[in-house]
Protein backbone atom coordinates (compact mmCIF):
# COMPACT_ATOMS: atom_id res chain seq x y z
CA UNK A 1 0.00 0.00 0.00
CA UNK A 2 1.14 3.51 -0.86
CA UNK A 3 2.15 5.70 2.37
CA UNK A 4 0.65 8.88 0.20
CA UNK A 5 -3.00 7.36 0.27
CA UNK A 6 -2.71 5.42 3.39
CA UNK A 7 -3.98 6.45 6.75
CA UNK A 8 -1.23 7.56 9.35
CA UNK A 9 1.57 5.12 10.26
CA UNK A 10 4.27 4.36 12.51
CA UNK A 11 8.04 4.94 11.22
CA UNK A 12 9.79 3.20 13.77
CA UNK A 13 7.42 0.00 14.05
CA UNK A 14 7.17 -3.45 12.56
CA UNK A 15 4.38 -5.71 13.07
CA UNK A 16 6.11 -8.95 14.76
CA UNK A 17 3.23 -11.44 13.14
CA UNK A 18 2.68 -10.11 9.32
CA UNK A 19 6.09 -8.51 9.43
CA UNK A 20 4.22 -5.18 7.92
CA UNK A 21 6.93 -2.33 7.15
CA UNK A 22 5.97 0.38 9.10
CA UNK A 23 2.65 -0.28 10.74
CA UNK A 24 -0.38 1.57 9.35
CA UNK A 25 -2.78 2.62 11.11
CA UNK A 26 -3.09 1.70 15.22
CA UNK A 27 -0.18 -0.01 16.77
CA UNK A 28 -0.28 -2.18 19.87
CA UNK A 29 2.59 -2.19 21.91
CA UNK A 30 2.99 -5.61 24.34
CA UNK A 31 4.31 -3.14 27.34
CA UNK A 32 5.37 -6.81 29.34
CA UNK A 33 8.29 -7.64 27.30
CA UNK A 34 11.77 -6.38 27.32
CA UNK A 35 12.14 -3.03 24.85
CA UNK A 36 13.19 -4.82 20.98
CA UNK A 37 11.79 -5.20 17.58
CA UNK A 38 9.51 -7.95 18.45
CA UNK A 39 7.17 -5.89 20.38
CA UNK A 40 4.57 -4.52 18.42
CA UNK A 41 1.30 -5.68 16.48
CA UNK A 42 -0.97 -4.18 13.38
CA UNK A 43 -4.71 -3.95 14.30
CA UNK A 44 -5.64 -6.99 12.62
CA UNK A 45 -2.93 -9.35 13.80
CA UNK A 46 -3.52 -8.01 17.62
CA UNK A 47 -6.89 -9.04 16.70
CA UNK A 48 -5.58 -12.48 15.56
CA UNK A 49 -3.87 -12.62 18.84
CA UNK A 50 -6.64 -12.00 21.07
CA UNK A 51 -8.06 -14.99 19.23
CA UNK A 52 -5.52 -17.14 19.59
CA UNK A 53 -4.56 -17.77 16.07
CA UNK A 54 -1.40 -15.72 16.91
CA UNK A 55 1.57 -16.89 19.22
CA UNK A 56 3.17 -13.72 21.19
CA UNK A 57 5.84 -13.99 22.05
CA UNK A 58 7.41 -15.74 19.48
CA UNK A 59 9.56 -18.67 19.32
CA UNK A 60 12.61 -16.49 18.09
CA UNK A 61 11.69 -13.69 20.17
CA UNK A 62 14.86 -11.85 22.31
CA UNK A 63 14.57 -12.00 25.81
CA UNK A 64 10.92 -12.76 25.87
CA UNK A 65 8.56 -13.31 29.03
CA UNK A 66 7.35 -16.94 29.25
CA UNK A 67 4.39 -17.53 27.45
CA UNK A 68 2.33 -18.06 30.46
CA UNK A 69 2.99 -14.29 31.72
CA UNK A 70 -0.03 -12.10 31.10
CA UNK A 71 0.79 -9.49 28.86
CA UNK A 72 -0.60 -6.38 28.52
CA UNK A 73 -0.84 -4.38 25.21
CA UNK A 74 -1.27 -0.54 24.57
CA UNK A 75 -2.70 1.10 21.47
CA UNK A 76 -1.28 4.08 19.68
CA UNK A 77 -2.20 5.91 16.83
CA UNK A 78 -0.34 6.70 13.72
CA UNK A 79 2.04 10.08 14.03
CA UNK A 80 3.43 10.33 10.36
CA UNK A 81 1.86 10.93 6.88
CA UNK A 82 3.51 10.95 3.51
CA UNK A 83 3.90 14.46 3.72
CA UNK A 84 6.12 14.17 6.61
CA UNK A 85 8.61 11.66 5.10
CA UNK A 86 9.03 13.46 2.19
CA UNK A 87 12.15 15.51 3.62
CA UNK A 88 13.79 12.65 4.59
CA UNK A 89 13.03 10.93 1.09
CA UNK A 90 14.42 13.46 -0.83
CA UNK A 91 18.12 14.23 0.78
CA UNK A 92 21.00 12.85 -1.90
CA UNK A 93 23.06 9.85 -0.97
CA UNK A 94 26.99 11.04 -0.45
CA UNK A 95 29.74 8.53 -2.11
CA UNK A 96 32.07 8.60 0.81
CA UNK A 97 34.79 5.55 1.67
CA UNK A 98 33.80 3.69 4.79
CA UNK A 99 36.09 4.86 7.71
CA UNK A 100 37.99 1.81 9.52
CA UNK A 101 36.78 0.49 12.62
CA UNK A 102 39.30 -0.42 14.90
CA UNK A 103 39.21 -4.16 16.22
CA UNK A 104 37.50 -3.87 19.82
CA UNK A 105 35.97 -0.85 19.32
CA UNK A 106 32.73 -2.01 19.43
CA UNK A 107 31.33 -4.14 22.11
CA UNK A 108 28.55 -6.81 23.24
CA UNK A 109 27.45 -6.37 27.12
CA UNK A 110 26.78 -9.11 29.47
CA UNK A 111 25.09 -7.01 32.11
CA UNK A 112 25.40 -8.54 36.03
CA UNK A 113 22.75 -7.96 38.45
CA UNK A 114 22.99 -9.60 41.72
CA UNK A 115 23.75 -13.79 40.53
CA UNK A 116 21.77 -13.08 37.01
CA UNK A 117 23.19 -11.74 34.33
CA UNK A 118 21.58 -10.18 30.66
CA UNK A 119 23.08 -9.89 27.59
CA UNK A 120 22.86 -6.68 25.63
CA UNK A 121 23.13 -5.87 21.75
CA UNK A 122 25.85 -3.46 21.56
CA UNK A 123 28.10 -0.84 23.02
CA UNK A 124 31.15 0.80 22.17
CA UNK A 125 34.47 2.23 24.29
CA UNK A 126 35.40 5.61 24.37
CA UNK A 127 37.93 8.12 25.70
CA UNK A 128 37.08 11.58 27.02
CA UNK A 129 39.41 14.52 26.96
CA UNK A 130 40.27 13.50 30.12
CA UNK A 131 41.48 10.16 29.74
CA UNK A 132 38.61 8.53 31.29
CA UNK A 133 37.74 5.31 29.55
CA UNK A 134 33.81 4.97 29.34
CA UNK A 135 31.92 2.16 27.71
CA UNK A 136 28.33 4.06 25.96
CA UNK A 137 25.09 2.24 25.14
CA UNK A 138 21.39 2.86 24.71
CA UNK A 139 19.85 2.90 28.24
CA UNK A 140 16.77 0.71 26.80
CA UNK A 141 19.30 -2.15 26.17
CA UNK A 142 18.94 -2.92 29.93
CA UNK A 143 15.33 -2.99 29.84
CA UNK A 144 15.08 -6.62 30.54
CA UNK A 145 16.34 -5.69 34.27
CA UNK A 146 14.88 -2.25 34.63
CA UNK A 147 11.52 -4.99 34.22
CA UNK A 148 12.85 -7.62 36.37
CA UNK A 149 13.99 -4.69 39.31
CA UNK A 150 10.65 -2.80 38.40
CA UNK A 151 12.56 0.13 37.90
CA UNK A 152 10.67 2.81 36.43
CA UNK A 153 13.39 5.70 34.68
CA UNK A 154 10.28 6.93 32.15
CA UNK A 155 10.27 10.43 31.33
CA UNK A 156 6.49 9.98 33.20
CA UNK A 157 8.27 9.01 36.43
CA UNK A 158 10.04 12.45 38.08
CA UNK A 159 10.62 10.92 40.87
CA UNK A 160 13.84 8.82 39.10
CA UNK A 161 17.15 10.19 40.10
CA UNK A 162 19.22 7.83 38.39
CA UNK A 163 20.90 5.88 41.03
CA UNK A 164 18.25 3.25 41.17
CA UNK A 165 19.60 1.41 38.72
CA UNK A 166 23.28 1.93 39.08
CA UNK A 167 22.46 0.15 42.45
CA UNK A 168 21.54 -2.95 40.93
CA UNK A 169 24.21 -3.42 38.27
CA UNK A 170 27.44 -4.62 39.28
CA UNK A 171 28.97 -4.37 36.11
CA UNK A 172 28.75 -5.22 32.56
CA UNK A 173 31.10 -8.13 31.33
CA UNK A 174 32.92 -7.36 27.57
CA UNK A 175 32.79 -9.28 24.10
CA UNK A 176 33.65 -8.28 20.95
CA UNK A 177 30.50 -9.12 18.65
CA UNK A 178 33.22 -9.38 15.41
CA UNK A 179 34.41 -12.51 16.50
CA UNK A 180 33.81 -15.28 15.24
CA UNK A 181 32.82 -17.23 18.74
CA UNK A 182 32.22 -14.33 20.17
CA UNK A 183 31.07 -15.51 23.41
CA UNK A 184 34.35 -16.92 23.79
CA UNK A 185 36.15 -13.52 23.16
CA UNK A 186 35.92 -11.55 26.37
CA UNK A 187 37.36 -8.17 26.46
CA UNK A 188 37.21 -7.55 30.29
CA UNK A 189 34.51 -5.48 32.31
CA UNK A 190 33.09 -2.06 33.05
CA UNK A 191 31.92 -0.78 35.83
CA UNK A 192 30.31 0.95 37.91
CA UNK A 193 27.76 2.15 36.03
CA UNK A 194 27.62 6.05 35.63
CA UNK A 195 24.53 8.30 37.71
CA UNK A 196 22.86 9.75 34.98
CA UNK A 197 20.11 12.01 36.29
CA UNK A 198 18.18 12.79 33.19
CA UNK A 199 18.78 9.21 31.41
CA UNK A 200 15.56 7.80 30.62
CA UNK A 201 13.43 5.48 28.23
CA UNK A 202 10.12 5.22 26.89
CA UNK A 203 10.57 8.71 24.61
CA UNK A 204 8.24 8.69 21.30
CA UNK A 205 10.70 7.56 18.72
CA UNK A 206 12.68 9.32 17.42
CA UNK A 207 12.85 11.61 20.48
CA UNK A 208 15.73 9.82 21.89
CA UNK A 209 17.94 12.25 23.57
CA UNK A 210 17.31 10.47 26.77
CA UNK A 211 18.40 7.06 26.16
CA UNK A 212 21.79 6.34 27.16
CA UNK A 213 24.03 4.66 29.78
CA UNK A 214 27.65 4.24 30.35
CA UNK A 215 30.10 2.65 32.37
CA UNK A 216 33.15 3.11 33.68
CA UNK A 217 35.98 1.14 32.16
CA UNK A 218 37.76 -1.07 33.58
CA UNK A 219 41.96 -0.58 33.39
CA UNK A 220 42.50 -3.62 32.06
CA UNK A 221 39.46 -4.19 29.42
CA UNK A 222 41.61 -5.27 26.38
CA UNK A 223 39.21 -2.50 24.34
CA UNK A 224 39.95 0.05 21.91
CA UNK A 225 38.63 3.59 22.55
CA UNK A 226 37.30 6.25 19.85
CA UNK A 227 36.45 9.39 20.36
CA UNK A 228 33.71 11.43 20.66
CA UNK A 229 32.81 14.30 17.73
CA UNK A 230 32.98 18.09 18.80
CA UNK A 231 29.16 18.34 17.53
CA UNK A 232 26.50 16.40 15.77
CA UNK A 233 26.63 15.92 11.85
CA UNK A 234 24.34 18.00 9.18
CA UNK A 235 22.02 17.45 7.07
CA UNK A 236 23.55 15.60 4.15
CA UNK A 237 26.78 14.12 5.84
CA UNK A 238 27.57 10.74 5.38
CA UNK A 239 27.70 8.67 8.68
CA UNK A 240 27.92 4.84 9.45
CA UNK A 241 26.71 2.17 11.65
CA UNK A 242 29.30 0.25 13.04
CA UNK A 243 27.48 -2.97 13.80
CA UNK A 244 27.67 -6.68 12.32
CA UNK A 245 25.73 -7.22 9.50
CA UNK A 246 22.59 -9.79 9.25
CA UNK A 247 24.64 -11.22 6.19
CA UNK A 248 27.41 -12.32 7.69
CA UNK A 249 31.26 -11.49 8.37
CA UNK A 250 30.57 -8.76 5.56
CA UNK A 251 31.97 -5.27 6.71
CA UNK A 252 31.57 -3.90 10.28
CA UNK A 253 29.70 -0.58 8.88
CA UNK A 254 26.85 0.28 7.14
CA UNK A 255 26.18 3.64 5.15
CA UNK A 256 23.66 6.24 5.86
CA UNK A 257 22.93 9.97 5.00
CA UNK A 258 21.82 12.07 7.77
CA UNK A 259 18.33 13.41 6.88
CA UNK A 260 17.00 15.22 9.98
CA UNK A 261 19.24 16.94 12.66
CA UNK A 262 17.69 18.64 15.67
CA UNK A 263 18.42 19.66 19.30
CA UNK A 264 16.39 16.49 19.68
CA UNK A 265 16.89 14.50 16.79
CA UNK A 266 18.70 12.22 14.61
CA UNK A 267 17.64 11.40 11.67
CA UNK A 268 19.07 9.22 9.22
CA UNK A 269 18.55 7.04 6.09
CA UNK A 270 20.77 3.71 5.48
CA UNK A 271 21.82 2.98 1.63
CA UNK A 272 19.07 1.11 -0.22
CA UNK A 273 21.38 -1.97 -0.56
CA UNK A 274 21.98 -1.81 2.77
CA UNK A 275 20.95 -4.96 5.14
CA UNK A 276 20.61 -3.84 8.90
CA UNK A 277 20.30 -6.24 11.62
CA UNK A 278 16.82 -5.36 13.87
CA UNK A 279 18.53 -5.62 17.08
CA UNK A 280 21.78 -2.91 16.84
CA UNK A 281 20.75 -0.59 19.51
CA UNK A 282 23.49 0.76 21.56
CA UNK A 283 26.00 0.38 18.64
CA UNK A 284 27.82 3.28 17.44
CA UNK A 285 27.37 5.59 14.65
CA UNK A 286 30.62 7.24 12.97
CA UNK A 287 31.67 9.66 10.70
CA UNK A 288 34.10 10.06 7.88
CA UNK A 289 37.12 10.50 10.38
CA UNK A 290 36.00 7.31 12.84
CA UNK A 291 34.18 9.74 15.41
CA UNK A 292 31.36 8.67 17.49
CA UNK A 293 28.12 11.32 16.26
CA UNK A 294 25.53 8.85 17.94
CA UNK A 295 24.11 5.69 19.96
CA UNK A 296 21.62 3.86 17.64
CA UNK A 297 18.51 3.65 18.86
CA UNK A 298 15.83 2.57 16.26
CA UNK A 299 14.79 1.76 12.99
CA UNK A 300 12.25 2.07 10.73
CA UNK A 301 10.72 2.13 7.14
CA UNK A 302 9.35 4.54 4.79
CA UNK A 303 8.50 4.51 1.19
CA UNK A 304 10.70 1.30 0.90
CA UNK A 305 13.45 2.97 2.58
CA UNK A 306 15.43 2.04 5.65
CA UNK A 307 15.47 4.74 8.44
CA UNK A 308 17.24 4.50 11.28
CA UNK A 309 17.35 7.32 14.39
CA UNK A 310 20.10 8.03 17.22
CA UNK A 311 20.84 9.78 20.30
CA UNK A 312 23.36 12.22 18.71
CA UNK A 313 27.05 13.55 20.23
CA UNK A 314 25.42 16.88 21.37
CA UNK A 315 23.14 14.86 23.46
CA UNK A 316 25.70 12.48 25.19
CA UNK A 317 27.93 15.46 25.48
CA UNK A 318 25.27 16.94 27.86
CA UNK A 319 24.36 13.34 29.72
CA UNK A 320 28.30 13.29 30.78
CA UNK A 321 28.65 16.73 31.31
CA UNK A 322 25.68 16.84 34.22
CA UNK A 323 27.95 14.16 35.62
CA UNK A 324 31.01 16.00 35.51
CA UNK A 325 33.00 13.09 33.17
CA UNK A 326 33.11 15.79 29.95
Amino acid sequence: MSLETSALFHVWHRCNACDARPIVGRRFECLTCPAGPDNDFCEPCYELFKAGQVQHPGSETISAQPNSTPHSFRATEGQYSYQDCVPWLTVAQPVARSPEVPERFVVRPEFRSGRESFFGTYGFAVELESGERLVLTALHVLDEILKKERIDCSLSNSGYTGEELPRVVSEAKLYDPFAAKWMLARLGTAGPMLVLPHARVGEEEPYSQHDIAAFRANPAAKICCGTLADRPPDVGDPIWLAAKSPEGPVGRTTAAVVVEQTERTLIFRYDQAAHVSLTSSGAPLIDRQGRVVGINIGTGWAEGYRMGHAHHVGCIRKHLGIAGRV
